[in-house]
């Protein structure tokens, strides 16, 4: 499967702007390998979804997503709907405000770290979130965490961790329950709940360990389900989310799916890698998971 043209998407205003001050150094390294490549710059929203199913069509097959884990997401979006997923290698050279997916792997930032990993060409085979015509790659959050998540899109003096820390602070302000009715392989959950979180990975909002016994190519999603609570008791239980030590507690519900169907009678905060989706039915939607979708490069 190894193919040595190379298609770099970089999205030169991931990690507040800090991406594109690497770009030169990028080149630079990618010279010095001898790598036949070429870098597109993302434009706009949805940019790098287009640029990467272009990049399959013309024949690419190894497709490197530079940036946080939106411009990520969105790659994966691409490469999945040129329909050639089975076909093509995504690689991920973190770059984001929080870069949780490529925490499963502990992948650098570091852009010759970055490019050494690529060369060594270790592939893994993992799996991938859809929800209705979308797809996601690390984790998807329902209730409060996704507040927390459009909370942070508006803060921009800080990244990873801390940024989500103040928008958690924020989001008690107006704190709400979610009602809806969950159903899954092995579970049925109608009360109130503060947040739920879908991981494919083990982490999201720049390090909460929500779901920190998922694994990406496990073929099964972790449901973290965090029933109704008040102000202080989020606090109390933040620390122990961070570390992952959360899942014992009385208020946290564990479970392992394929897949999950929920309804509820109004629209409710989701987001998913960074992104804030619009969904065709909000009231009512399944979240389901596909076995060994992708190709990984790590």
């Amino acid at each position: 499967m190894r193919d040595k043209k190379w298609f770099f998407i970089v999205n030169s205003t991931a990690g507040r702007g800090k991406t594109g001050k690497k770009i030169s150094k990028l080149v630079t390294t990618l010279n010095e390998h001898k790598l036949d490549y070429k870098i597109e710059l993302t434009k706009a929203a949805k940019h790098a979804t287009q640029l990467a199913k272009d990049a399959v069509e013309q024949g690419f097959r190894n497709i490197i997503s530079v940036g946080g884990d939106g411009t990520l997401n969105e790659v994966v979006n691409g490469v999945i709907l040129s329909g050639k997923s089975e076909e093509v290698n995504i690689g991920i050279i973190p770059e984001g405000g929080g870069n949780d997916f490529a925490a499963n792997f502990n992948l650098s930032s570091n852009i010759d770290k970055a490019v050494d990993v690529l060369q060594k060409f270790n592939l893994r085979k993992i799996d991938v979130g859809k929800i209705e015509d979308k797809y996601f790659i690390n984790a998807l959050g329902i209730g409060f965490d996704a507040r927390v998540a459009i909370i942070s899109n508006t803060i921009k003096y800080l990244n990873g961790l801390p940024r989500y820390l103040i928008a958690v602070l924020k989001a008690l302000f107006s704190l709400k329950m979610v009602e809806a009715n969950i159903k899954c392989d092995t579970c049925t959950l109608n009360e109130p709940f503060l947040l739920l979180s879908v991981g494919n990975g083990l982490s999201t909002g720049g390090g909460f360990l929500l779901t920190p016994e998922a694994r990406v190519d496990d073929g099964l999603l972790d449901i973290c389900l965090i029933k109704k609570v008040n102000r202080r008791r989020v606090l109390s239980l933040l620390p122990s989310a961070i570390k992952g030590k959360h899942l014992k507690e009385p208020e946290v519900v564990i479970h392992q799916t394929l897949k999950i169907e929920i309804t509820t009678k109004e629209p409710i905060p989701i987001y998913y890698d960074g992104e804030l989706p619009k969904l065709n039915d909000p009231l009512n939607f399944t979240i389901e998971l596909l076995p060994k979708k992708l190709n990984l490069i790590c």
